[in-house]
């Protein structure tokens, strides 16, 4: 099925006894090594606990998502006045409906880290006590920051677990568009088939990828290339998703877009207005328009698929469909 681009669609036991019984002389197997005792308990990548703790001194403080989307990831408190908002253009963007586009700012002032609501839509709150618009509230270790439906930890400076959270969320994210890469979009792929096919709820799942791509990258340059991969990615997050829905890069100009309770209609339409977005939108790279257009494949969860990866392959067929009938379309197994 077609949509055109036209077509909207062990312990020794203790005794009481005091005395000191005799020790019996061992033997040491022939052919052992004698090996000496490690004088400094180490961590597993080779440092002491030590420089661990020292190399922690340096970290700034941070905020990390503990509710929402991007989960995990940390944001460094690292300039004295930062903006928290859904405008691109913000220190901490997070592309979701409930964040006021400038939502509230963090600054680091004598007495620590403070955030204030910046007159906020939905407001923001620190331990669920709202804040009062334009009036800073220092933050405590540990206190939580929720904004719109986001919920943030704070972490005050020199702690260890910052280093680790940031490490763990770049092993999920694509470093180009900020967006899951291919293993954390597979995993939450499977995740949520599983959770569907328990509970009988509907989902729905897109894979699409830019026509034509190489001609940009051979027309206009590689950087050129990844503007148009990162702007696609950022104009999707910020206006044609929902907070529940996976976005993940599949491959190199490949997409994946998971949609959770969401049936096939509702999916179809979802593809084609990012379709008809991304074919609209002003592609502009040093001061040169490029036209960019995508083909999708739509496929919903039915009987037919026993485990995700036949989701995956159906939306795959689907995509080869929009391809070979043109490109710049959707269509749907």
């Amino acid at each position: 099925m077609s949509h055109p681009k036209n077509n909207p669609t062990s312990k020794p036991s203790a005794t009481t006894d005091n005395s000191i019984a005799p020790q019996q002389p061992t033997q040491e197997p022939q052919g052992t090594i004698e090996k000496s005792e490690p004088t400094k308990t180490r961590a597993i990548d080779g440092k002491t606990i030590a420089d661990v703790i020292e190399e922690a001194k340096t970290n700034p403080p941070a905020i990390v998502v503990i509710t929402g989307k991007p989960l995990g990831k940390y944001f460094l408190i690292s300039k004295e006045k930062m903006f928290l908002g859904r405008e691109l253009n913000t220190d901490i963007c997070i592309p979701e409906t409930s964040i006021s586009r400038k939502h509230s700012e963090f600054m680091v002032t004598e007495n620590g880290v403070a955030v204030m609501d910046l007159g906020s839509t939905n407001g923001t709150f620190v331990n669920d006590v709202k804040l009062d618009a334009l009036v800073p509230r220092i933050l405590n270790e540990g206190d939580h920051v929720r904004c719109g439906n986001t919920l943030f930890k704070f972490v005050r400076e020199g702690q260890i677990e910052t280093r680790a959270g940031l490490k763990n969320y770049d092993y999920s994210t694509d470093s180009l568009t900020g967006i899951f890469n291919r293993k954390a979009i597979v995993e939450t792929i499977q995740e949520e088939f599983t959770k569907a096919k328990l509970r009988n709820t509907a989902l729905s799942f897109i894979l699409f990828d830019i026509d034509h791509f190489k001609k940009i990258n051979d027309t206009y340059g590689h950087p050129a290339g990844d503007y148009v991969l990162k702007e696609i990615c950022d104009l999707i997050k910020t206006k044609m998703i929902r907070q529940r829905d996976a976005l993940g890069r599949y491959g190199g100009e490949e997409f994946a877009l998971l949609l959770p309770q969401t049936n096939s209609q509702i999916a179809i339409d979802v593809a084609e207005r990012i379709r008809s977005a991304i074919e609209k939108h002003c592609f502009l790279f040093e001061d040169k328009q490029i036209l960019v257009t995508i083909s999708l494949g739509v496929v919903a969860l039915d009987s037919t698929s026993k485990t995700y990866n036949d989701l995956i392959a159906l939306a795959d067929k689907a995509l080869y469909d929009a391809k070979n009938n043109g490109r710049n379309r959707v269509c749907v197994r």
